[in-house]
């Protein structure tokens, strides 16, 4: 469901103090030497919550026209502990450290902080970073710096330059030009990164922002997932608890613009809770960054994770073959929201899953521990799924179900499954039983 704020009054004030912005085509000089930005006049059909991002983001841009609000910046996002070093944008500016961008936007409008503050309060909770590595891992703090904008993911997305001016930007190709990024909040703010489990990376010598990545044992000494394990992939030791892993992943599509940075991908399980309903797909784990169960963590990045997670312990494999025999589907997610939580139109799920399964047969999988334990293709098809999110901000990204690869007439070496988005290929994945 989109998120909307009430029209009247509030959308009004906003919307006269973005028009108070617009006097010229450049900045002009203020009766006090301050520099007000221009503001398009935006059409009164746009939401009052989409009039204060765009007027943020213009601020951002014009403030990034200062040699050492741009250094203040770039030192702050180096020191912001998260992969991509991203910053809770409202809650920075009413930071110490982030009183000088604070300072820069206020000088650019009449009303001073509390015109910031006031079109701040109109938009839900935004992080505020540079995603594209390349732009993060080289930019020293130069000038000639973007600032791109976007609420949900099916909205325009808007751009500026340092003068205050909109430009047209690909939202499937990132632009040369280093480019900060103002979206809604996907980070989990209240879990950063360790120093003792974490290294910043590529950030030349200290000068360039860098990027986080996590140290996980291997053996027995620590390195940086991201350069040795594609992202976050644990120990390949022979101890582990019983259950059933995934070992490799390759997504073909993640479904996550580049101003949106990396994408957080998720496996969940799904399938009945009671024989009462059998066909209803309750999420019955989870395995991503940030899982409820420590022994499902991984952290893919990219198209390509290899390693082991854990994706459905022996207990919860065991509980649930005794209970059921139809298997469970295992999907993949690209998680814009609240972690190991999906916000899903679950109307949708189910037609993609009906037709994933009228195609090849199947679109779920049965684990078989014992001695010889296996993992087979299964019949499951949910009809009802549980959508804990609906009143929530945008959908997750589904990126597709693993199906049995012989079963959807594909054979790739190593792999076990392929992920179906409906009848389209979306990448394949090794999935198998251990104990």
């Amino acid at each position: 469901m989109k998120h909307t704020h009430g029209e009247g009054v509030l959308f009004l004030a906003l919307f006269a103090a973005l028009i108070a912005c617009a006097d010229s085509a450049s900045r002009t000089a203020g009766p006090t030497g301050s520099k007000d930005i221009v503001t398009e006049p935006t059409p009164a059909s746009a939401s009052e919550e989409r009039v204060a991002l765009t007027k943020i983001t213009r601020l951002v841009a014009v403030a990034m026209d200062n040699e050492p609000a741009r250094q203040h910046l770039k030192r702050d996002m180096r020191s912001a502990p998260f992969h991509e070093h991203k910053l809770e944008l409202a809650t920075y500016l009413r930071s110490k450290d982030g009183r000088a961008l604070l300072e820069s936007m206020a000088r650019l409008t009449r009303g001073g902080e509390s015109d910031v503050f006031g079109a701040l309060a109109a938009i839900r909770p935004l992080e505020f970073y540079m995603p594209v590595e390349k732009h993060r891992e080289s930019w020293t703090g130069k000038a000639d710096v973007l600032v791109v904008s976007q609420l949900d993911e099916s909205e325009p997305i808007v751009a500026f330059d340092e003068r205050g001016s909109e430009v047209s930007l690909d939202r499937k190709v990132a632009p040369d030009q280093p480019t900060l990024s103002i979206v809604p909040v996907e980070t989990r703010f209240d879990q950063p990164m360790t120093p003792a489990a974490s290294r910043n990376v590529r950030d030349q010598s200290g000068n360039a922002i860098g990027t986080l990545e996590p140290m996980v044992p291997k053996g027995s000494s620590l390195i940086a997932c991201g350069e040795t394990c594609d992202g976050g992939g644990g120990s390949l030791s022979p101890s582990i608890p019983s259950g059933l892993y995934l070992e490799f992943s390759r997504i073909l599509d993640v479904k996550e613009p580049w101003f949106r940075g990396n994408p957080e991908i998720e496996v969940h399980i799904q399938g009945p809770n009671t024989a009462s309903a059998p066909t209803y797909g309750e999420d019955l784990s989870c395995s991503g960054e940030h899982p409820y169960d420590f022994r499902k963590v991984f952290d893919q990045n990219g198209a390509f994770w290899e390693g082991r997670v854990m994706l459905f312990s022996a207990d919860e494999t065991v509980a649930f073959a005794n209970k059921f025999n139809q298997g469970f589907h295992v999907l993949f997610w690209e998680d814009d929201n609240v972690a190991c939580i999906l916000k899903l139109d679950s109307n949708t799920l189910v037609e993609v899953l009906k037709s994933t399964a009228n195609a090849f047969g199947t679109v779920a999988i049965k684990a078989l521990p014992g001695a010889s334990p296996v993992v087979v293709a299964a019949v499951f098809v949910g009809t009802l799924f549980a959508n804990a999110g609906a009143w929530l901000l945008t959908n997750d990204d589904f990126l597709g179900a693993a199906v049995d690869q012989a079963s959807a007439g594909y054979s790739y070496p190593g792999n076990t499954h392929v992920i179906m988005d409906g009848t389209t290929l979306n990448g394949r994945a090794t999935i198998v039983y251990r104990q």
